[in-house]
């Protein structure tokens, strides 16, 4: 689909902004974590100083700071980075996927930024729940760029008859995750700093509390204030862990079953299998951090490592979804291929 070929150094300053994305997606999820969003009150500088030239005395003098202060440099490092890599794409790059993805990258980034800023400048959970969904957008989006640039992508080989149901599948369960990714997100913005529900697999020592009810959510404050030394929890909020935690094990079966399937024809390309691979040890290790959250207290470390599993596993699945959609493309010769099918007439002749 691409009039020519792109080169490899564009794959990997594509591949490196991925990466930085997730580097990104990772201190955002420790500032919100430690619950240091709102350390630094003013935007776009940094109290009263420009965010560039911010003393690094000031910065260290407090942990909040630091982190905040640090997202916002990153922030801004992957914003140069997507820019750089978008004026790459275009020009080398005439026409097709890669300029449309690339624009949409740089437009994501510069959105994520403005909102990111109105968050601090509103002190809006609102805001900030909006900031930590459009991160996903914006990684799935530069991750779709870096596959287009790939050489696979101009020659992904033919599929077979199970191409098109695999990514079908690969996709709706990546819908799955990504829901349980909106619910966690709801959660640490909405109520920071704490868990609403501290035990796994019961939920406050019973199996299913009615914590709809007024009196017994009473109860369960009173034991989040008398024994956890923890503010008051919602209805809602529980009700999202619940929820989140359902998922969290629905998605790991049900990705650990579409591996077994999707693989058991004799025609299943490799990359495909590796890929599966992969996936279900990055929903298996998501499951168990996310238990390991709630045993744990809600550890810092752990929490932001389950943000980074998450957007990664997020990312696997859409992407192994789009490479086997590839594959299903009836796409034109590349030079390579044609070069082959001369070379293999020449002998049979």
């Amino acid at each position: 689909m691409e009039a020519s070929a792109p080169s490899r150094g564009l794959f990997r300053a594509a591949c490196f902004l991925v990466g930085a994305i997730l580097f990104l997606i990772t201190l955002g999820g420790q500032v919100t974590t430690r619950v240091a969003g709102m350390a630094v009150p003013d935007w776009p500088g940094t109290f009263g100083h420009n965010l560039f030239v911010y003393p690094w005395s000031s910065m260290t003098s407090s942990v909040f700071i630091f982190l905040e202060h640090s997202h916002r440099l990153v922030a801004s490092g992957v914003g140069l980075i997507t820019l750089f890599v978008t004026a790459w794409v275009f020009f080398t790059q005439p026409q097709g996927w890669a300029r449309r993805l690339a624009l949409a990258a740089s437009v994501l980034v510069v959105l994520q930024g403005i909102l990111g800023g109105q968050r601090v400048l509103q002190a809006s959970s609102v805001l900030g729940l909006l900031h930590g969904c459009l991160a996903q957008g914006y990684l799935l989006v530069a991750g779709s760029l870096a596959l287009v640039l790939s050489r696979f992508w101009q020659n992904p080989g033919h599929g077979d008859d199970l191409a098109r149901s695999r990514a079908k599948m690969v996709w709706f369960m990546t819908a799955v995750v990504f829901t349980q990714t909106i619910l966690g997100a709801f959660m640490r913005h909405e109520g920071p700093g704490f868990l609403s529900v501290p035990d796994f697999p019961k939920i406050y020592g019973e199996w299913m509390p009615a914590f709809w009810d007024s009196a017994v959510l009473g109860k369960i404050n009173q034991v989040r204030a008398t024994q956890l030394h923890w503010p008051e929890t919602t209805g809602a909020l529980i009700l999202c862990q619940i929820l989140h935690r359902t998922l969290g094990i629905l998605a790991a079966v049900g990705i650990l079953w579409g591996a077994i399937w999707s693989v058991r024809s004799a025609m299943t390309p490799s990359w495909w299998s590796r890929g599966m691979v992969a996936w279900v040890f990055l929903a298996v290790s998501q499951m168990l951090l996310g238990i390991s959250i709630l045993w744990t207290g809600r550890l810092p470390e752990i929490a932001t490592a389950h943000v980074l599993l998450g957007a990664s596993l997020t990312l696997t699945g859409w992407l192994l979804g789009l490479a086997s959609w590839r594959s299903t493309q009836d796409l034109p010769l590349t030079r390579a291929s044609r070069s082959r099918i001369k070379a293999v007439r020449h002998v049979s002749q």
